[in-house]
């Protein structure tokens, strides 16, 4: 009797897992199919926003290196005001006409006019509007051209998405940025027809997993995926990764945007699968009651974990930006009275020091210093590259003298300079307002020439 029942367990058990595997290996065909249609599809979208944003790259370009454009620049002094603003804006009206772009623009680096096709329709000034901020960060990064997804001042806040283009004198002479805008709507009703018509979820978002294009304008520079740039997806091809049980994303690096496609949706084989397994899952569990039971107690002893590396720098072990998100949110205001003021400090020219030495190394002996002046009263963070940011239980005034011996010891020490902007935190403010009120303090302060200290 024993041994006949060790066999007939033994004969029900092997059709179940023969079962489980024929079960297995048409889910799997299903799926396979499924993962090539999903290929193709976020190929197609990948083709239709490149293609999308291709002409008005290309015409950026052209702007940029119109000779027309470059005299005017060059010699902006020898005309008056109302004759530069002519010459352009009507340059800037066929652009707009010819090519049906909501926004042409030219930033001028002399005069730090901002041209439109209606003339000079204000001047650049980051330590007063945010809105302007991008210039100085532009000229910085000395990008050939980048894309910027902003609020259009010029034409009723509209989320836009602006190619800035940097124009060079025939000898190389920085002399402003050019550009068009694609309104978001446009570009909202491209991915709508797509997310419609395959049943998916499509953002850009930018190389930190910031929302620039979503077809939800409350998601745009205010919503992450987070979770796409840990795919590592390079330029060539589309990464692919599930989500639960039967949900994927894909990801691509767009190289010419510096942005980054995301498309998500259902696996509907995934789906199948389930279902499948449900059944054999729950004919085994008929047969193999105990083993389930045993594999559940287990099973409950491990669970999935967030990781939480993003929270902290890896180079310097300072809590990075996404920390002060998930701790305030970035649209929240600090809940706390325990801060009095923020500072924003960076390394002046840091990326051509960086050729010349170890600028990991550079950046943790920084660390290492702002720590002995301010770890005891306040937080600092790594905002990103060589960019920190302290919150200081200690006033403006107080801050700045405090920094200014920082500025002289990491002279001294490292033989580099900082620049550095304070301002009172107001409580009533958001956080944001708060940061950019430094963040203009501290553009002042490198406008100057950098090597100091510069308060609200």
């Amino acid at each position: 009797m024993k041994k006949l029942a060790f066999l007939s367990a033994g004969i029900i058990i092997l059709s179940f897992a023969l079962s489980a595997f024929m079960v297995y290996y048409m889910s799997s065909e299903a799926v396979s199919k499924d993962k090539q249609q999903e290929y193709l599809i976020s190929e197609h979208i990948f083709d239709a926003i490149h293609e999308e944003f291709y002409r008005p790259i290309v015409i950026s370009r052209s702007m940029s290196i119109n000779s027309f454009l470059q005299d005017i620049l060059m010699n902006e002094d020898k005309y008056s005001e109302a004759e530069a603003a002519e010459k352009i804006a009507e340059y800037l009206h066929s652009i707009k006409q010819e090519m049906h772009y909501s926004t042409a623009f030219v930033a001028s680096d002399a005069t730090r006019r901002y041209y439109t096709e209606n003339g000079i329709e204000k001047y650049l000034d980051p330590q007063t509007s945010p809105y302007d901020i991008w210039y100085p960060l532009f000229q910085e990064s000395r990008k050939t051209y980048d894309l910027d997804t902003d609020r259009d001042q010029i034409n009723d806040y509209r989320w836009t998405v602006f190619i800035n283009y940097r124009i060079l004198s025939p000898d190389g002479k920085f002399l402003g940025a050019c550009g068009v805008g694609l309104v978001m709507t446009n570009l909202q009703f491209l991915f709508e027809e797509f997310e419609s018509q395959y049943k998916v979820k499509i953002n850009l978002i930018d190389q930190e997993g910031l929302v620039q294009i979503d077809t939800h304008a409350q998601n745009i520079e205010n919503a992450y995926i987070s979770e796409a740039i840990l795919d590592n997806a390079g330029s060539e091809q589309f990464t692919y990764a599930t989500r639960g049980l039967n949900g994927y994303r894909m990801t691509r690096y767009m190289r010419d945007l510096e942005w980054y496609l995301v498309v998500q949706g259902t696996n509907f084989g995934s789906e199948n699968v389930m279902f499948c397994y449900i059944f054999v899952a729950i004919t085994g569990i008929l047969v193999l009651a105990a083993y389930f039971i045993i594999v559940s107690r287990f099973t409950k002893q491990y669970q999935n974990s967030v990781p939480e590396d993003h929270l902290e720098d890896s180079l310097t072990g300072l809590p990075t930006r996404d920390y002060l998100r998930e701790a305030y949110g970035e649209e929240g205001v600090f809940n706390t009275t325990r801060y009095k003021s923020i500072a924003v400090f960076d390394v002046d020219n840091f990326k051509r020091t960086n050729e010349n030495r170890n600028g990991g190394i550079l950046l943790r002996e920084i660390v290492n210093l702002a720590d002995e002046y301010f770890a005891w009263k306040g937080m600092l963070l790594r905002w990103g590259d060589d960019d920190f940011v302290a919150l200081l239980e200690m006033s403006a005034e107080d801050a700045e003298a405090k920094f200014k011996e920082f500025c002289e010891d990491a002279k001294r020490c490292f033989d580099v300079t900082i620049s550095v902007g304070i301002a009172e935190i107001n409580l009533s403010d958001t956080i944001k307002v708060n940061y950019y009120r430094a963040v203009q303090k501290c553009f002042a302060m490198k406008e100057k020439g950098g090597d100091g200290v510069c308060r609200i």
